[in-house]
């Protein structure tokens, strides 16, 4: 619906001097479980020490540590855990005891690069062994940072509850020489703070280093701890937990073990006594990272994921993998469905060409019902991976709750000029809602939108009207009678049309789960024709094998299509697009049909004559915005014309698979984004199609024309 971007306020807790809430990234060992079996707990901050001094471990190696004052009433240790990969990226586990295999956090690096993480492993004081295991070669190190007690065995007054801020940038571009230490004042500290959830980091071009985070005044053994460890090509990021000090509690020391490096500093929250403020909470870490399907953050753009949180969280600890940018790009993570100016000036990584980059946070949720937040790239197109670690639980609530998501994995796949256009399976329902007949007309529709022809399409002008009153339609609908018109439905399934002139307005079509290749609304009658306006279509189960609107004879209209593989695939004659929003695809590396990865694009066009792409947004596939790919017959006869297009590995792609140039291929007033994989390729064609082509007025945002890549 109109709205389901928008901005909304997020969703405050509880309230701290000077301070507004929001969130944003907390890595520690706050522990929360069902309140009938499981004791209250709280985070006590430890001055950091370092617990494993650098040892190498092979491939599915282990090394014990035994943690040395434990406190009583310990319940779980927190480790910062950094690993150095060798030429094989790497996963490191910390299991409690000397177990070899565990659930939970796990660190991970990219091959060559450090990686740190902060992680809750279970610890006793009858039992203070821990056991980190790397699934390839690897130097491991781990500095403990704190420990999770049980409040009625040991009361203290350094017990503490988390309590998020909204994110924001304390200090920037500071510079660390060799061997020195730089004290930073926090401005804003709540009475009672013990800890601050400090975000690092250094810029690239930095002297291979070393980076501790410590209390100021913190004893030397700190300063052999680790923090970051900044690189020379690139910027790294990490999340640390770090005591407060200095005589009015309110600032931290960075030591830096040789060369220089420049680092900025994210505030994220603060670790509050209980005593002072007990509404705070609790990690509640996931028994196993639960994947959100990756999607293609464009350029400057933003994504809202929609999680699926226990009762009582407050915040999502979500780490995300960034793969893909053709330049260093900067993403941050805020509350919510929008970024205030404070939290889109934080870094939660930067994507960087040539090498994965990793990036956690505790964020607080927001929006309606407290249940997102939202992405912001500040550079290049970059595919993002979210992983669901963990929840912040305030001190009453339980739960478990999941990501929405089906889970993905994914890495970059080589990017292809001319990709072979996937096949187009034979849609049958394979779950349980069961086909209906022809809905009836509604008696009275609600009123049609003006269209906009001046505005960019996006959230406020694409999509159901806000206010329209749904009704809930359970299964598929398949369409027979002419002129039926199906107003303000919410479909849990899937649509096919087989008769002319019908219209689908004020609508929102979200399919179910299947195991073979669908469309969430088709038109491939010879006979029908379809209408679909000011509606949203997207993917409820996402998965590989659904797309978005599929067929020909049909126009659509001022729609939301989102989180399909497929926007729009043309397979023949009379196809209009219109106003509408296409956008966040899904892309995954591997298919059963592509084992190279899915080829998502906004519009696939696989054959067809008058055809007309206007005045919409087209971004957010990975693969391209517009493939013209004409597999199924000859292309010709096509207008694209006064649309803002961005991303894919080239924007526009055709292809003659054979059939020799298309005819009848126009491109005039569209503005395009530098978003893409190939650097500034906007259209790539060959030779041939390239001297038929007709262009005119097709800018870049910053004014300079678009030019044709030469493909094959």
């Amino acid at each position: 619906m109109r709205g389901r971007h928008s901005v909304r306020r997020p969703r405050h807790l509880s309230a701290l001097v000077a301070l507004t809430s929001g969130l944003a990234v907390v890595l520690t060992g706050l522990v929360a479980t069902n309140a009938s079996s499981a004791p209250v707990t709280a985070f006590r901050p430890a001055d950091p020490v370092r617990v494993l001094k650098g040892t190498t471990l092979a491939a599915g190696a282990a090394t014990t540590v035994t943690l040395s004052d434990v406190p009583v009433g310990a319940t779980a240790a927190t480790l910062q855990v950094t690993a150095s990969a060798g030429g094989t990226p790497t996963e490191v586990s910390v299991c409690a005891g000397t177990a070899r295999s565990c659930t939970g956090t796990t660190l991970k690096t990219s091959t060559d690069e450090l990686g740190t993480l902060t992680v809750s492993v279970p610890v006793t004081t009858a039992d203070p062994r821990v056991t980190l295991v790397s699934t390839a070669a690897a130097k491991v190190y781990a500095d403990l940072r704190g420990y999770t007690v049980d409040t009625s065995k040991a009361s203290s007054p350094a017990n503490s509850l988390y309590v998020p801020t909204e994110p924001r940038r304390v200090a920037t571009a500071t510079t660390l020489t060799d061997r020195g230490t730089t004290v930073v004042t926090l401005p804003s500290v709540p009475a009672g703070a013990t800890a601050v959830e400090l975000r690092l980091t250094s810029a690239a071009g930095a002297t291979s280093t070393n980076v501790a985070a410590c209390a100021a005044g913190a004893s030397p053994s700190c300063s052999g701890t680790t923090a970051l460890n900044p690189h020379a090509q690139r910027a790294r990021q990490s999340s640390v937990v770090v005591p407060l000090g200095g005589s009015a509690g309110n600032q931290v020391q960075l030591f830096n073990l040789g060369g220089t490096a420049t680092l900025d500093v994210d505030v994220d929250g603060f670790y509050v006594r209980a005593s002072t403020n007990p509404t705070g909470g609790r990690l509640q870490e996931s028994a196993t990272a639960v994947a959100v399907p990756a999607k293609v953050l464009g350029p400057t753009g933003t994504t809202t994921l929609t999680l699926s949180p226990p009762s009582g969280a407050t915040a999502v600890h979500l780490r995300v993998r960034a793969t893909g940018a053709w330049r260093p790009s900067v993403v941050a993570l805020c509350p919510g469905t929008s970024a205030s100016t404070g939290c889109r000036a934080t870094s939660l990584l930067t994507a960087s060409p040539g090498a994965a980059a990793y990036g956690d946070a505790v964020v607080s949720l927001g929006g309606t019902g407290g249940k997102t937040v939202t992405l912001v790239n500040a550079g290049a197109s970059t595919r993002i991976a979210p992983e669901v670690l963990g929840w912040v639980v305030a001190p009453a609530a339980t739960g478990s709750g999941s990501a929405t998501p089906t889970p993905t994995k994914t890495a970059a796949p080589t990017p292809t000029a001319t990709p072979t256009p996937t096949a187009t399976a034979t849609p049958k329902p394979t779950t349980t809602p069961k086909p209906t007949t022809t809905p009836k007309p509604t008696a009275t529709p609600t009123p049609t939108a003006t269209p906009t022809t001046s505005a960019k399409p996006g959230a406020t002008n694409t999509g159901v009207p806000a206010g329209t009153k749904l009704t809930v339609h359970e299964g598929d609908l398949r369409i027979t009678e002419p002129g039926t018109v199906v107003d303000s439905l919410d479909v849990h399934g899937f649509v096919q049309v087989s008769a002319a002139n019908v219209t689908i307005r004020n609508s929102v079509i979200r399919g179910y789960a299947v195991t073979q290749g669908r469309s969430l609304v088709i038109q491939d009658s010879p006979t029908g024709s379809l209408t679909i306006e000011n509606s949203e279509v997207f993917a409820a189960a996402p998965s590989y094998w659904i797309d978005g609107v599929r067929g020909f004879n049909l126009t659509v209209r001022r729609t939301n299509i989102h989180d399909v593989i497929d926007s729009v695939r043309i397979t023949g004659d009379n196809v209009r697009v219109e106003s509408s929003w296409l956008h966040d695809n899904l892309h995954y590396d591997t298919a059963p049909d592509q084992k190279d990865g899915t080829h998502d694009d906004n519009i696939q066009i696989q054959k067809g004559s008058n055809i007309q792409v206007v005045g919409n947004t087209i971004n957010g596939a990975y693969n391209a915005a517009l493939m013209y790919s004409p597999g199924l017959g000859p292309i010709s006869n096509t207008v694209v014309s006064g649309n803002w297009i961005d991303g894919g590995g080239c924007s526009v792609n055709i292809a003659e698979q054979g059939r020799g140039p298309a005819a009848g291929l126009v491109f005039k007033g569209n503005v395009f984004g530098r978003g893409t994989r190939v650097k500034d390729c906007a259209i790539i064609a060959p030779d041939t199609t390239a001297a038929v082509l007709s262009l005119s007025g097709n800018t870049y945002t910053d004014g300079k024309v678009v030019t044709v890549h030469k493909g094959s």
